[in-house]
């Protein structure tokens, strides 16, 4: 019975990864396609977390790639990472905690870089399954006001 539970909760993981997977290749073919650039941006602006998540990675002054399709700066970068954390990604709850940590296009606020860190705690642990106190090390899940 517990076997059977598993492999459920694995098949039902599976198409999240693939899709997660197909994401990614679309944000590095952006990086010189202008048709998969408005792809991206189009799953992005239809509530998806992972497209608006790599939107911030392609604008992101820190990631230098190959990217001739965007013009790199944190504003952009910045308001997809904040919509990718608003629709519950972790990654993108971690790179706006960095962001207020280091002052990185937002002015330094330590009190938001742990309220955003801690939400990634949060949602990391949903996400794997974790019990709450895994998440000792980081602290209580504050929650996050909008900017």
């Amino acid at each position: 019975m517990l076997l059977r539970a598993i492999l459920s909760l694995i098949a039902g993981l599976l198409p999240l990864a693939a899709m997660a997977h197909d994401l990614e290749s679309l944000r590095n073919q952006a990086e010189q396609n202008p048709a998969a650039l408005a792809r991206l941006r189009q799953a992005a602006v239809s509530q998806n977390a992972d497209a608006a998540f790599y939107l911030g990675t392609l604008y992101s002054p820190l990631i230098i790639r190959q990217e001739s399709t965007v013009v790199k700066g944190w504003p952009e970068a910045l308001r997809w990472y904040r919509r990718a954390a608003w629709l519950g990604s972790a990654r993108a709850d971690f790179d706006m905690g960095l962001a207020y940590e280091k002052g990185l296009g937002v002015p330094e606020n330590p009190q938001r870089a742990a309220a955003y860190f801690s939400r990634m705690a949060a949602v990391a642990r949903i996400e794997t399954a974790l019990p709450p106190s895994a998440s000792f090390a980081i602290g209580h899940h504050t929650g996050i006001h909008k900017d």
